[in-house]
């Protein structure tokens, strides 16, 4: 704005102009070339980013879990003679090891779900959270934003900033417990399609 600009002298066509930073796409407006440190930091936080990287990493373990029980259930058969045919304390082991396997990837199937579910913690309303903004009419959500000065659209703004970071915080405490279980469970996959591995090579070997 120039020196003589006021609410009653507006500024000069050119010195508005001046303060606009050029459109990078010709169908975008113009945006402010320099914005409030404040207002730049809570209007570009990328919290979605977190979220959707937490929910990425919890479906690539579900996948993942899904392709290692498909390839035992391929040899089921195998996996039940091994088992019959242990004796003592091998037997034992073999089961247990089947067992941390079914338990591991169970744990890591419930953690991964609970990481995607949606949970929202109990917070200010604020009129940049999609649940809020369902529960007015068109014409109030409207009239509200509106009616909202540049330091209320702020503090709107901090709040979803805020209760977002919960959201994200809780995400990946779920995601690591999922991690955890699904490196366990991997490990006993691995030893197990070892097993069948060398088992099927001798059989083979065999012939």
């Amino acid at each position: 704005m120039s020196p003589t600009a006021s609410p009653s002298n507006p500024p000069a066509a050119g010195d508005a102009a001046a303060q606009l930073g050029e459109p990078i796409f010709p169908d975008r407006l113009p945006a402010p070339r320099h914005l409030d440190p404040a207002t730049a930091l809570a209007f570009r936080t990328p919290l979605q980013e977190h979220v959707l990287s937490a929910d990425g990493k919890a479906a690539g373990i579900l996948t993942l879990l899904g392709m290692m029980f498909t390839v035992l259930a391929r040899f089921g058969g195998q996996l039940s003679d091994l088992v019959q045919e242990r004796q003592g304390p091998a037997r034992y082991l073999w089961a247990a090891i089947l067992f941390s396997f079914a338990a591991m990837s169970l744990g890591a199937v419930v953690q991964a779900f609970r990481t995607i579910s949606p949970r929202f913690p109990k917070a200010p309303p604020s009129l940049a959270f999609f649940g809020d903004i369902a529960r007015l009419s068109r014409e109030e959500y409207v009239a509200r934003v509106e009616a909202l000065s540049a330091e209320d659209a702020l503090k709107q703004m901090l709040a979803y900033n805020h209760t977002g970071s919960r959201i994200c915080v809780e995400k990946l405490r779920q995601l690591r417990r999922a991690i955890l279980f699904f490196e366990f469970a991997a490990l006993a996959w691995f030893i197990i399609t070892a097993v069948l591995g060398i088992r099927v090579f001798y059989y083979f070997y065999a012939w």
